[in-house]
């Protein structure tokens, strides 16, 4: 470049329409491969002539790469609504205690058919990831909900064997903003070592009118790349083996397994159905702590892969899981019946301390 005259009168004859550009922020991958990409280039002596020829290359280049996949940077996160909205696991899951160590923070937006997704948090169980979003619909409707969750790990589709569930509401009250929290059941994975994760969301279904009695889909993708490990959380898990059945009309359940952190607490078993199919009651197990106070695990989830109970706080009488807690002593209920209908004995579950 001995003329560097010709680059700046190249650069100043380039009209750029940043407004054409369609903008999403890199992932971590991504950044890290740029980072890469930039340490090799750097050299040790850099005259300040070639310093400034070398920034005008790259002020040209990083406009080029705004126009290809790679070049993914959100110059309008600024501007978006959701950038600086946050709504987290622990507001979502109602959890007072600082969760905070267990949380891979992503906080990357993508935006498809008008619709922006930020992906804020992300934690990885032993046997489900966690993430939540916030969604900026930019029409009001009364309610959303993502009609398919696709999730890879390590380059692998995770089967949805174990379900997904979803919980949504309003952030504010321009009834545009959402959150959404997702959880996956996968199988267990080892949580101390970092995991490639790919999250593809596709077509949000909207519900419309007081009675949310109108519905749609608008289609879309939304798609994120990232690290994430549950290190932390792992440290914080306990089992404990459990041998207690009980047996309701011609479904039988083995409770087998305690498992509880700070951030969730489980019984898993099996549900086994003896003649014709029957969808699995709602049932509760019921009782109360050393400490004296309640203790309700409500019917999770139920497949053929397990069944799940899991201790929510969804009554104001419930108070959160105690680190002081030594023992539950728990009781069956069929809640399907009035007033809830007992089926089965007592028992207690001794924890280790």
């Amino acid at each position: 470049m001995k003329d560097s005259k010709n680059i700046y009168q190249f650069l100043n004859q380039v009209d750029f329409n940043i407004e054409d550009y369609n903008c999403e922020e890199l992932n971590n991958i991504e950044k890290k491969r740029l980072k890469k990409t930039f340490k090799k280039n750097i050299r040790n002596k850099t005259s300040l002539k070639e310093f400034g020829i070398a920034a005008a290359i790259l002020i040209l280049t990083v406009g080029i790469l705004l126009r290809t996949p790679f070049g993914r940077y959100v110059y309008a996160a600024a501007e978006s609504k959701i950038q600086e909205i946050s709504y987290s696991i622990g507001r979502i899951f109602n959890i007072e205690r600082d969760i905070k160590p267990y949380i891979n923070m992503i906080n990357e937006i993508k935006k498809d058919k008008g619709i922006e997704v930020k992906l804020s948090e992300v934690i990885v169980d032993n046997d489900r990831l966690v993430f939540n979003t916030i969604l900026n619909t930019t029409e009001p409707v009364e309610g959303v909900s993502f009609e398919n969750v696709d999730l890879f790990i390590n380059g692998k589709k995770i089967p949805n064997k174990l379900g997904i569930s979803q919980k949504t509401g309003f952030v504010d009250d321009t009834k545009t903003l959402f959150y959404s929290l997702c959880s996956y059941g996968i199988n267990r994975i080892d949580q101390m070592e970092d995991i490639e994760i790919k999250l593809v969301l596709r077509d949000l279904r909207y519900y419309i009118g007081e009675l949310k009695d109108t519905e749609g889909v608008k289609s879309g993708k939304w798609e994120f790349e990232f690290t994430a490990n549950g290190k932390e959380l792992v440290l914080k898990t306990k089992s404990l083996p459990i041998d207690y059945t009980f047996t309701i009309d011609n479904q039988v359940y083995s409770l087998e397994e305690l498992e509880y952190n700070p951030l969730r607490q489980t019984i898993k078993g099996k549900r086994e159905v003896i003649g014709e199919y029957e969808y699995p009651l709602r049932i509760e197990l019921q009782g109360y702590d050393n400490l004296n106070n309640r203790i309700i695990f409500f019917i999770d989830s139920s497949s053929p892969e397990g069944v799940v109970f899991e201790y929510q706080k969804n009554y104001g009488f419930l108070r959160e899981w105690s680190d002081e807690i030594t023992s539950i002593t728990l009781t069956p209920f069929a809640m399907d019946y009035p007033e809830g209908k007992q089926i089965g004995k007592e028992f207690t579950i001794f924890l280790n301390k």
